[in-house]
């Protein structure tokens, strides 16, 4: 089912799974070097294109953006998915590359979080998933540990199911990594309530 919007942003290019279900695709900047080396042609370009040095072309809608912003392009893109009414968003490339933009996208992710939109960025190495109200189930990924954290200060309901240690309505905040390195039992069932959970799956 195509349900989700896939973004591609300009961290480290790390692959595309998934991306033909996606019914939508929004490249932003350098994103859209890495589209067109791998065949993907984009539903709208965001950007102040800062990064892209090739020709724009003209027949993909672009929403060019002033080098003087407040909003990264990534940000953009992630606003532009939520007014158009995206619950799940997967961030393509925003991972690896500067750290400021890794942890700008971090942000974004949990902005998204915030308006009800669940977010899921990954690479070779690593799977991040940003929720806030509301449970997901993760299948068992042998190989990797898992491990959960509040980005706003409090999340509050966190449950945790299916790992070695587990929580039950349980409040952790952004100041004590509690939730490191899980190990995996079952399939991993995670709740959270008021506040914003990021959970990180972590090869080994």
């Amino acid at each position: 089912m195509k349900e989700f919007c896939a973004v591609i942003a300009g961290g480290t290019n790390s692959g595309f799974e998934n991306i033909e279900k996606a019914s939508f695709i929004i490249a932003c900047d350098k994103g859209y070097e890495y589209a067109l080396i791998n065949n993907i042609r984009p539903d709208l370009l965001i950007g102040d294109f800062d990064s892209y040095k090739g020709e724009l072309p003209n027949d993909i809608p672009t929403l060019k953006l002033s080098e003087e912003k407040d909003d990264t392009d990534t940000m953009s893109a992630i606003r532009y998915c939520i007014a158009k009414g995206f619950k799940h968003i997967v961030l393509y490339c925003a991972l690896g590359g500067r750290l400021d933009h890794f942890y700008a996208n971090i942000q974004a992710g949990a902005y998204a979080a915030r308006h009800g939109t669940q977010v899921k960025m990954f690479d070779n190495n690593n799977v991040i998933y940003i929720i806030s109200n509301c449970y997901l189930t993760i299948p068992k990924k042998e190989g990797y540990s898992l491990s959960i954290f509040s980005l706003s200060d409090t999340c509050e309901n966190v449950s945790i199911k299916g790992t070695k240690y587990s929580l039950d309505n349980e409040t952790l905040n952004n100041t004590f990594p509690i939730g490191v390195s899980n190990e995996w039992i079952d399939d991993a069932i995670i709740k959270v309530g008021n506040g914003i959970l990021i959970i990180m799956l972590s090869k080994l």
